[in-house]
């Protein structure tokens, strides 16, 4: 069975924003290359960016999950979330460095990048709409483990 996996985005669920303060770009989301920030941080080209990708927690709620919402497709996660994929050698994704901060600049926890790689159905984690987006498939294993894990502070939906 496949599963839809994705951040919980309740009024009680923190949101974090990408901030793009110091940037010397006119416009904040290209590089010089004309390459779209956007873009770059689902896919987790981060290396390409030449900064690390900062969220800062928005207005919104108060309760943090193994997955925040981040308002677009880039997915955040925490540690315990990847140790688990790790644990089990789950395939179809990639790790980033990021910084997520509360509303005072303090870190709001140990959280990650994640990136799912492709639409390719025989990975654990791959797309579930042919393309980068908030929500992501993943297999019957990758859910049983964060189950086992208790690793559950996110939403699991059946596909």
């Amino acid at each position: 069975m496949t599963y839809l996996l994705e951040a919980r985005s309740t009024n009680r669920d923190v949101w974090v924003l990408i901030e793009f303060e110091g940037r010397p770009s006119p416009v904040p989301w290209l590089l010089p290359d004309g390459s779209d920030v956007y873009q770059l941080i689902p896919n987790g080209e981060t290396e390409r960016l030449g900064f690390v990708p900062r969220f800062v927690q928005s207005n919104r709620g108060t309760r943090l999950g193994d997955l925040v919402w981040t308002t677009g497709a880039a997915k955040i996660a925490s540690r315990r979330f990847v140790d688990v994929l790790e644990s089990i050698g789950a395939t179809g994704y990639r790790t980033f460095p990021v910084e997520v901060l509360d509303r005072d600049g303090q870190s709001l926890g140990d959280f990650v990048g994640l990136a799912v790689l492709d639409d390719d159905t025989t990975k654990d984690l791959h797309f579930s709409t042919g393309f980068q987006f908030w929500h992501f498939a993943a297999t019957d294993r990758v859910v049983k483990a964060l189950r086992e894990s208790e690793v559950t502070d996110l939403s699991i939906k059946p596909a």
